[in-house]
């Protein structure tokens, strides 16, 4: 059913806030760009595939991504552990040998383990902090701590 003549400008309005109001996390850019050479990198999203695309494509961090799985292209989603299996043969990677990293308990967290990712890391992002019935294996507070993270699970 389409949008009638009333909803067409609050759609509108809501689509372009949307992305008006998109904004990365701080240090995305650097930090991706400092894992990119020494890692294999993969996204996963829930979402509709269209607006997923292009909040990626806008985000300026495409490039930085060797595999994409958008939920809504594979009509599941995270937590599903099939999603995150789906994403880790298109990056050719053994869940055991991965490092699944969100900042939702409830879905990334929880979905990682349960495809048995060998670590898992939440970031809890300050003002949006969420409870669930699942531990990560650590917890940053920003992304600039993922890659000291790393290089100690690669070097201990």
């Amino acid at each position: 059913q389409g949008l009638t003549g009333d909803e067409e400008p609050l759609a509108r309005e809501f689509s372009d806030s949307r992305r008006r109001l998109q904004r990365l996390m701080p240090d995305a850019k650097e930090t991706l760009a400092r894992l990119k050479s020494t890692y294999k990198i993969g996204l996963l999203t829930n979402g509709a595939p269209d607006l997923q695309r292009e909040k990626i494509a806008t985000s300026g961090l495409g490039s930085f991504f060797d595999a994409v799985a958008v939920s809504g292209e594979h009509l599941i989603g995270k937590p599903n552990p099939e999603i995150f299996h789906i994403l880790l043969n298109e990056l050719q990677v053994e869940p055991k040998n991965s490092v699944m990293v969100g900042n939702s308990l409830a879905r990334d967290i929880l979905g990682a383990q349960a495809a048995g990712i060998s670590r898992t890391v939440w970031i809890q992002v300050p003002g949006s902090e969420e409870f669930a019935e699942v531990t990560p294996d650590h917890t940053i507070l920003g992304l600039h701590e993922l890659p000291p993270f790393l290089l100690r699970l690669t070097n201990p």
